[in-house]
């Protein structure tokens, strides 16, 4: 299959690049810079979302592609000011109609785009695909993203081109993800700070995301599917089960100290993309491997705040 990748050269891009290439798939990459690094796995060609217009050349380059996976978005979960907040929404709900117009011009079949699965109310116990969109915090981010899903499917349905929206819940296992800092802290021996311990989310590992990527691809999938566990869990249950795999007692600090009402995300439920052989470890496997590779070597790189 040939699989054009936006955002190739972000976490998850990255990943899926390579996974798809041991999987015999032939990529094209879309993007204002040369991914590094990858030119053993796939090709390239220049797109610039927020600076659009005629692309005749990149239009012939899409000619022959099966499936595009639009990764490429804007992250700006506090905009600053009015134009951060309209810089999200420039690039990711119109960058989006623009790259699916190319696609239309192109005659590309399938288009897969990438979503948060964060946009749900987060006052739900559990949010399936069906769960209102009704997001309390970082809500000009979250509302881009529901945005694109939106108007995604529009142009779609315009252009003739059969849209999954794939809805990926907290990722981890980065390398630079709030779990991994947190396990990097207690190996070393380094405080933690805890302002806020019941904040929560569904946290997946990064592999599993790019398994669920290509299940929706694969099997040509079309709608709504989450990426996630299924299972919530708080800051302080991470700790909790960091501490048990190190061994370790954490030092903890300024526990509880700032109230706030974000508590965070509800668990995720997968049920639709697990009926289709999506099977998600379980964030305990997840820290242990996490654990098993750790330098415990105290770093200055390593003490950016974790919220």
């Amino acid at each position: 299959m040939r699989i054009a990748v936006t955002g190739a050269s972000g976490t998850v891009g990255r990943a899926f690049v390579k996974a798809a290439h041991d999987a015999g798939h032939t990529l094209l990459l879309l993007g204002r810079q040369r991914p590094v690094g990858m030119d053993d796995l796939a090709y390239y060609h220049h797109v610039d979302l927020d600076e659009r217009g005629p692309a005749p050349e990149l239009v012939d380059a899409l000619k022959g592609v099966d499936v595009v996976l639009h990764l490429a978005a804007r992250i700006d979960t506090n905009p600053k000011d009015d134009d951060a907040a309209l810089a999200l929404f420039n690039t990711n709900v119109l960058g989006t109609g623009y790259l699916i117009g190319l696609l239309g011009l192109a005659q590309v079949e399938r288009l897969v785009v990438a979503s948060s699965a964060n946009i749900y109310d987060p006052r739900v116990e559990v949010a399936d695909e069906e769960t209102p969109i009704r997001p309390l915090s970082r809500t000009l981010y979250l509302t881009s993203k529901a945005a694109q899903e939106a108007y995604a499917r529009e142009q779609c349905q315009t252009h003739g081109i059969h849209c999954a929206i794939a809805r990926l819940s907290s990722v981890v296992a980065t390398g630079d993800d709030i779990v991994t800092r947190l396990a990097t802290k207690i190996s070393c021996g380094e405080p933690v700070t805890l302002s806020n311990p019941e904040y929560g989310a569904d946290f997946i590992a990064l592999d599993d995301v790019v398994q669920g990527l290509l299940i929706i691809i694969d099997q040509k999938l079309e709608g709504d599917f989450n990426i996630s566990t299924g299972k919530r869990r708080t800051l302080l249950q991470i700790v909790d089960i960091i501490a048990q795999r190190l061994k370790k007692s954490p030092q903890l600090r300024g526990v509880g100290e700032t109230q706030t009402k974000d508590q965070g995300f509800p668990a995720i439920d997968c049920s639709r993309l697990r009926q289709r052989g999506f099977a998600a470890q379980p964030l305990a496997k997840v820290i242990d491997r996490l654990c098993l590779s750790l330098d415990p070597t105290p770093s200055e790189a390593r003490k950016a705040p974790l919220r």
